[in-house]
Parts: structure tokens; C-alpha cells; sequence
């Protein structure tokens, strides 16, 4: 029932942020209210005192990605005083001195940032958040901030492969002597509709063109599906399994489905893919990692949290009432998964 509920009401608010700044622009507040349990259990596992959501499963490091789950978790349940802690922490502790990108990681022993590559999925997760809080709160500061990482985004982390426009993981390190390595989960379909409208003149809509057609031309094994992490041949434009990756759909890929179904952009034939394994293993003893060349398994069960996104991807806003519950994931990854699919099945409607 409460599910039922909380669905009926986020479809009618889901509205209200599509308008943008208008008249009824604080609908969602006065309807949506604070205290959503997923939420608030996710804030007490996950979310320090000082903004800052940490990767339990990883010697609680902390990550932009994690930072941009958190932002858009707090901007979809009305939560500003979370948000605007954990975006206070990002900026801080994680932005750029000469830009508006975020160093990807960060961890509890000094020095906390060593390395200052960005990850282009947790920009882009961001920069959704922002985007939703700005129209929630009606805030042009979320806005413009979110168009400066757009912009930096656009300058820095597309590039031309051959006759593909790809986005980078991030702004350097993925170029190899022959080929490029890209990441298909960092396609988050419904973040680049967002940074399309945010800078229309920039290259989105050809990003996300062209990561569908990398998406369909990518798919390997037995149950055809796609790696963690991609290479592309920069004369043949041949696409293979990257080496010094293990060549697997996993931890990774598994966001591909969620952000493609998300993005109303999912292909028929990676649906018919995850529904074969599905049947195979059933969704309760679904695999962690799939070897795409020997066809070979994990040991060990995959997290509540991919099944949450098998669900979603194979029933779209049917999936709610089956979705798994958050407190069945104990680490920061299946946990955020699971409540990233539940938002994707209400907004599916």
C-alpha cells in the first residue's frame, strides 16, 4: 500500500518538475514531505554529518559518483537540508581548482584526494541533481552550477573516436597506444537528456545517438551482453572486451539496463538478454559477474540491488510492488541501486 501510494503521488510531482520554473513550482513540496523510510535509512547508513556518503563496501571511501546518488536521492524526496549538505561537502572537498569537474575519489587518510582525474558518470549524476533541485527549490544557482559542469563536461570529456562522438570515463587516462576505453554504464541516459537541455548547442544529443549504436554493437558471449568496460579500435573502430579489465557483464555494466530503461532508450535485445539469464538462474540466484568469453559465473550470488535492476529493466513501473526492500542490501552499492530502481520505476509511468 504505501509503495502504491508514494508512486501515485512522485508520477503527479514528477510533472510539476517537468514545468520548470512555474507558478505551481513548489507543488512537489508542499505534496512529496520529508521522511521517506528508504531515504532516511539510506541517510543513516550512508550519509555523515559533514555531507559526505561513503562506500561502505570499500574502506568508506567516498566518491563522486556516491556524492551524485546521494544529491539526486535527497532532490527526488525533498530533503534541501541533506542535499545541501552533501553538495556544500562535493564543492569543499572534490571540485576543481580550475573547473567545475570533481576528482572521483576520496578517502579518510590524508592525503584524502591523490588523485584528481574525474569520473564522468558521477559529473553527470550531479548534474541531474542539480537540475531537479533547482526546479524543486527554484534555484537559480543549482541551475547555473549545473551548466558549468555541462559545459566542462562537453570540453573535456567528449572526444571524436573514428566516426563516433564517445564519452570519456573521464578526462584522461582511457586512451591506450591503439585504442580508447569507454564505459557504457556511464551512458546515464536520463542525466544526458538533461545536460542536452541544459546546453542545447553542445554535443548531447550526438552522445547519446552514437552510445546507443556502441551499446548495440557491443554485445558478446553467450547471453549477449556487455562488458564492464569497452574497447575501441581507433582505425578499425573494432569493439572488444578491454584487455587488462576482466571481460565481464558486472558490478559496471549492470548499470547499463537501469539508465537505458530510465532513458526510454532500452533495446529489445538486451531486454531478451537479462530476461535468458534471468530464467537460467531465476532472479533469486542471479549471477554477480557473467564471463563474456568463457560463459563462466560467479560463485557467489549477485546483491539484492542488481536484482532490483533486472526488475526494472524487464517490467518497467510493474516492478515496484517486487522490488526488492533497502534494507535487505547491507553495502553502499546494492543499496544505492535498489533505491535508484525504485525512483526509475516510479518515474517510468
Amino acid at each position: 500500500m504505501f509503495r502504491s501510494m508514494v508512486r501515485r503521488q512522485f508520477c503527479r510531482d514528477s510533472l510539476v518538475l517537468s514545468a520548470g520554473f512555474s507558478a505551481t513550482g513548489n507543488a512537489f513540496a508542499q505534496t512529496q514531505g520529508l521522511g521517506d523510510p528508504d531515504w532516511e535509512l539510506y541517510k543513516k547508513r550512508f550519509l555523515r554529518p559533514e555531507g559526505r556518503i561513503v562506500d561502505t563496501g570499500n574502506h568508506d571511501v567516498s566518491h563522486s559518483e556516491g556524492q551524485g546518488y546521494g544529491l539526486l536521492f535527497a532532490s527526488t524526496f525533498n530533503d534541501q537540508i541533506a542535499f545541501d549538505k552533501i553538495w556544500n561537502w562535493t564543492r569543499e572537498n572534490l571540485k576543481h581548482k580550475d573547473g567545475n569537474l570533481h576528482s572521483w575519489r576520496w578517502t579518510p587518510t590524508a592525503p584524502h584526494v591523490t588523485d584528481t582525474n574525474n569520473a564522468t558518470d558521477g559529473d553527470l549524476m550531479i548534474v541531474w541533481a542539480l537540475r531537479r533541485a533547482a526546479i524543486l527549490w527554484r534555484s537559480e544557482s543549482y541551475l547555473d552550477q549545473a551548466k558549468a559542469i555541462v559545459r566542462d563536461l562537453a570540453q573535456k570529456c567528449v572526444r571524436k573516436v573514428g566516426s563516433r562522438v564517445v564519452l570519456m570515463p573521464g578526462m584522461k587516462g582511457f586512451d591506450r597506444p591503439k585504442s580508447t576505453i569507454v564505459n557504457l554504464s556511464y551512458y546515464l541516459m536520463p542525466a544526458l537528456d538533461r545536460a542536452a537541455l541544459l546546453d542545447p548547442d553542445g554535443p548531447w544529443k550526438t552522445v547519446i545517438e552514437h552510445g546507443q549504436q556502441l551499446l548495440q554493437a557491443s554485445r558478446f558471449g553467450l547471453w549477449g551482453l556487455p562488458p564492464d568496460w569497452l574497447a575501441i579500435d581507433r582505425k578499425s573502430e573494432r569493439l572488444v572486451p578491454a584487455s587488462n579489465y576482466f571481460p565481464r557483464f558486472s558490478y559496471d555494466a549492470i548499470r547499463i539496463p537501469l539508465y537505458m530503461k530510465w532513458g526510454k532508450r532500452m533495446p529489445a535485445s538486451l531486454t531478451q538478454s537479462l530476461y535468458a539469464v534471468s530464467q537460467n538462474y531465476s532472479m533469486t540466484a542471479l549471477p554477480a559477474w557473467i564471463d563474456l568469453m568463457t560463459g563462466e559465473r560467479s560463485p557467489y550470488n549477485a546483491p539484492p540491488g542488481f536484482r532490483a535492476v533486472y526488475l526494472v529493466a524487464l517490467n518497467g513501473a510493474d516492478a515496484l510492488p517486487d522490488l526488492p526492500e533497502l534494507k535487505e542490501s547491507d553495502d553502499y552499492y546494492s543499496s544505492s541501486l535498489t533505491l535508484l530502481s525504485r525512483i526509475a520505476s516510479m518515474e517510468l509511468v
